[in-house]
């Protein structure tokens, strides 16, 4: 398994052993086995990044790959050279395997019928279809809160609709067998596809969930049509101390980042003793240590 497009494609059995490495990489951080010398990965990011970035970034070096940082908005792609010139180019470079962020959904797909069988790909997220390694790690911080998560109680709360982490962390969900999850926002961010869905939350509603799993309002994939009452969003749906109280809620609370911080959410809430936000970051980077290390 060197192509790891999206989590539909996964057997169980691999996942098992990224979440087996991700534990040992953890625990050994310091002193990871060079596993990538004489390798070289290249980053390409079309969509801006902070954490999927530079925590494989991070992890790629650590493990003694040589990084090619690629840039677009700095790249012959500006003066119109295609995306599949520029993957051909990157393979003439004697490229040994690529982690790529691409706004077009399903991009993927191309991407991994592009790529010679000996080079490595791992989706770092394609338009609003997958993320793959985001869903892992969000994943594997579940399982070290509650290992048998046939038993999870899941509320995702938040722009569904336009969040790639989502479908891909439910697909990772059902391999281990978790199917209490719910949906909870506005009814413009959360479509048909995505049930049970609540636009309200009565009191106490929240006190059985063991997990919070918040989305940011992204509007920058918002289409023709799309619309949302921000004054509302805020009344109703922000993760505050009010929120809490009400809901009931005293479960963890997830976040994929980046946080819009007084929007979905406040400081102090994103700050509390529940969080496990900067957990999933640091989890983030043990985890594509872990797949660097699985795929070659």
């Amino acid at each position: 398994m060197n192509k790891i497009s999206d989590i539909a494609s996964l057997e169980k059995v691999f996942l098992d052993k990224v979440f087996d490495s991700t534990s040992s990489i953890s625990k050994n951080w310091p002193n990871l086995e060079q596993v990538g010398v004489g390798k070289t990965v290249c980053l390409l990011f079309w969509e801006p990044s902070t954490r999927t970035k530079l925590s494989f970034e991070h992890a790629a070096k650590k493990l003694g790959f040589d990084v090619l940082d690629f840039s677009p908005e700095s790249s012959s792609i500006k003066k119109g050279e295609s995306f599949e010139d520029t993957i051909q180019t990157l393979l003439a470079m004697k490229v040994d395997g690529f982690v790529i962020r691409h706004p077009e959904d399903h991009i993927s797909k191309k991407i991994t019928s592009m790529l010679p069988e000996n080079i490595f790909y791992i989706n770092a997220g394609d338009g609003n279809h997958a993320h793959p390694t985001q869903a892992m790690l969000d994943v594997y911080t579940m399982k070290e809160k509650f290992n048998d998560l046939a038993n999870l109680k899941l509320t995702i709360l938040g722009d569904v609709n336009h969040s790639r982490v989502i479908p891909s962390q439910i697909e990772l969900l059902k391999k281990y067998l978790c199917s209490d999850i719910n949906f909870l926002g506005p009814e413009s961010l959360i479509s048909e596809n995505f049930s049970p869905a609540f636009s309200h939350v009565p009191k106490g509603s929240l006190a059985e969930r063991d997990i919070l799993f918040i989305l940011r309002v992204q509007k920058e994939r918002f289409k023709h049509g799309d619309g949302l009452d921000e004054v509302n969003f805020i009344e109703n749906f922000q993760v505050n101390d009010k929120f809490l109280k009400n809901s009931g809620f005293t479960g963890f609370l997830m976040h994929p980042g980046p946080m819009n911080i007084d929007s979905e959410i406040t400081r102090d809430v994103a700050n509390s003793k529940n969080s496990l936000v900067l957990r999933q970051v640091e989890n983030g980077l043990y985890l594509r240590a872990a797949l660097l290390s699985l795929i070659l």
